[in-house]
Order: structure tokens, then C-alpha cells, then sequence
């Protein structure tokens, strides 16, 4: 058994508290095509990360950019923190929602210290990622990927949302540095009570941290339940993916 899934069972139990995001009914597409992600019912509580699962194509980054405000949504709502929200992202920003997608979300001709000014940080962002800390003052486009994963996460965690949404942030990266990050998602989470929606491939890794599961397939919500009742019922979530 890993650190970071031993460090779940023995800690946390499923948080009780406050809905800090929510799609109620929530149909979503792109371009004003008909929605491909259709009456989507679902929370994330303060506290708790929830895995967003699912094959490829099955409407998982439709669903984030619906509750991120990249994304009209054709019927529903999204709420965030209890209000209602029909904003764009950068609204939804301020109000408390952070987003890191499958891409490096850094500016790469920055330093990290600029990245970080940007961002509204200093270096105490990376108290989650301190091996970041001699790279200070080194220009982002010469770090590893993982390196630069680390301080678009470590960016959005220092904002002191009350949700992040993240997008497959181990696309390209070693094994250890995936679970390196995920890490830092479990120790913010109960650390800053920061609810995490999380969209993951690798459905292991992520069932081991996470407190709930969600499965779409075809744009439409199949499962849910417990991550520590996923855990034992991994063939059936593998058949969902088929």
C-alpha cells in the first residue's frame, strides 16, 4: 500500500461539512452544439477531494470547464460556495475557484518568482513543494515538467480557493513526481479545508486519496460512492469504462 493511500485510510473520514461547488441538472457542450455532458448532478464538499472518472470522451473536461465558466451552461446551474454563478472564469476566480488544466498553466519566459508574483504569491506558495525553492529565481521554461506541474499546483493552492478543479495533472510525468503532487493535494485539502474535484487516468492512484468517486460515461453520471467502496469495486468501474 502506498504513503499517500495510507495516509487517507487512517485519517479521513468523508467530510460532513459545507458544498463549496455543485452542478445541479448541469448540461453542458461546446460551440452551441447540442450538450454532450447532460443533467449532471453533483457536489464537492469543504474538505474533500472527489475523483471525476471516466474513458476517454466521456465528458469529464467538458464538465470541469461548465463548473469553471469556460463553458455555457445550456440547462442547470453551478453553484460555488452557495451562490448560484453564471460567471466567466475569472469571476469565478475571485469568488474562490481555482483551475489547473492538462496543460502547464506557467508562463514560461518567467522565473518562478514572477510566476508567483503574478499569481498573487510569494515563496511561501511553495511551502507544498519545497524542492521548488532553489529554482527560485530560474526561468520556468528550464524546469521539468513535473517541476513546472508542481508550481502551477502549488500557484493555485496559494490562492486560498475554496475549490480547485484539476485537470490530469500527471499527462506526461513520472510515476514518483505524480505522486509527489497528489501528495500536496491531500496535505492542502485537509490542511486549508479545500474541496478538490480531480480528473484523473490513472483511476489507482486517485481512488487511493480521494474521499468520493464519480463515474461518467457518455456525457451522463453512472456511479458514484465511496472511494473506500470503489477501491472493492474496481472491475465494475473498469466496466464502465468499456
Amino acid at each position: 500500500m502506498s504513503p499517500i493511500v495510507e495516509a487517507v485510510e487512517k485519517n479521513v473520514p468523508i467530510p460532513s461539512g459545507k458544498v463549496v461547488l455543485a452542478a445541479r441538472g448541469l448540461s453542458v457542450g461546446h460551440g452551441g452544439s447540442v450538450a454532450y455532458v447532460q443533467k449532471l448532478d453533483l457536489e464537492v464538499g469543504q474538505g474533500e477531494i472527489v475523483a471525476l472518472l471516466g474513458a476517454n470522451g466521456a465528458g469529464k473536461t467538458t464538465t470541469l470547464m461548465g463548473l469553471a465558466g469556460l463553458l455555457t451552461a445550456q440547462e442547470g446551474t453551478v453553484e460555488l460556495d452557495g451562490e448560484t454563478v453564471a460567471t466567466p472564469l475569472h469571476s469565478r476566480a475571485r469568488d474562490g475557484l481555482s483551475f489547473v488544466t492538462q496543460e502547464r498553466c506557467v508562463f514560461m519566459s518567467l522565473t518562478v518568482r514572477d510566476n508567483l508574483r503574478v499569481g498573487g504569491c510569494d515563496e511561501s506558495a511553495l511551502d507544498y513543494f519545497p524542492e521548488l525553492k532553489p529554482h527560485y529565481s530560474r526561468t520556468v521554461g528550464l524546469l521539468s515538467g513535473g517541476q513546472q506541474q508542481m508550481l502551477a499546483v502549488a500557484r493555485a493552492i496559494a490562492r486560498h480557493p475554496k475549490v480547485l478543479l484539476a485537470d490530469e495533472l500527471s499527462l506526461g510525468l513520472a510515476p514518483m513526481l505524480v505522486d509527489r503532487i497528489l501528495e500536496a493535494l491531500v496535505e492542502a485539502c485537509r490542511n486549508e479545508n479545500l474541496g478538490v474535484l480531480l480528473v484523473e487516468q490513472q483511476v489507482t492512484k486517485v481512488i487511493g486519496i480521494a474521499d468520493r468517486g464519480v463515474v461518467l460515461r457518455r456525457g451522463r453520471l453512472e456511479l458514484t460512492d465511496t472511494a473506500a467502496s470503489l477501491r472493492g469495486r474496481m472491475d465494475e468501474v473498469r466496466r464502465l469504462y468499456l
